[in-house]
């Protein structure tokens, strides 16, 4: 038993990290259907990736969805918090995404990333081209061959 306490507390900690850092903004709810629309009217390459502050795999793959969002500037991120605090989420925005250039939207049900055609687990990438098609939907934590092979095919 003492094990599994100690693993429970390791986890806890973990995800409570970015508690000393600075929040900034929590992001604004959204649906299904106005973030269906926005990528429909953007006609540029979308990534939406749905990711909680509670995560441990949304930290692991964080930055590396901060930094593509800054050197793949013809392409729009979304960042879409599924059930979390707030707080916590403006936390983790504050943590790892300072510099990203990303849209943020929350979903607190977590109903979002289903009627996408997902599921209910973060971390969840979908992969939109110019047309608002969705590509591909990349389900847990990505690397950079795979994002970086996403991303090229939405550009196509």
């Amino acid at each position: 038993m003492l094990p599994l306490i100690a693993g429970i507390a390791l986890v806890v900690s973990a995800c409570s990290a970015a508690a000393g850092v600075t929040p900034g903004d929590a992001p604004e709810p959204i649906t299904f259907d106005d973030l269906a629309a926005e990528i429909a009217a953007s006609g540029r390459p979308t990534i939406v990736n749905a990711w909680a502050s509670w995560c441990l795999p949304c930290r692991s793959e964080a930055p590396l969805l901060a930094t593509a969002s800054t050197t793949r500037t013809n392409i729009d991120f979304i960042a879409l918090n599924i059930r979390d605090n707030p707080g916590e989420a403006a936390a983790f925005i504050g943590e790892y995404y300072t510099e990203a250039q990303m849209i943020h939207y929350a979903d607190r049900s977590g109903t979002v990333p289903v009627d996408m055609g997902g599921g209910r687990g973060v971390p969840i990438t979908f992969f939109y081209d110019a047309d608002a098609v969705l590509i591909h939907i990349h389900r847990g934590i990505i690397d950079e061959p795979s994002l970086a092979l996403y991303l090229d095919e939405i550009q196509r």
